[in-house]
């Protein structure tokens, strides 16, 4: 997906929009949670801190 995002040029912030749209089920609660998290707690959403917030929650670390 991070290819596709960038193809089409999108920003940081515009990818993780994006890509966020997809969640559905407990990834979806998942989101929705983190991201009034990071505003309250003032952490910047960009693609960077997201798929590292992601990778963290859904990808064993086997494959990373």
């Amino acid at each position: 997906m991070e290819d596709m995002l960038e193809d089409l040029g999108c920003t940081p912030a515009e990818k993780v929009t994006f890509a966020t749209r997809f969640f559905r089920g407990s990834a979806s609660n998942w989101w929705h949670g983190t991201k009034e998290y990071m505003a309250t707690n003032e952490v910047e959403m960009n693609w960077e801190n997201f798929s590292r917030l992601f990778m963290g929650q859904y990808v064993p670390d086997s494959f990373t």
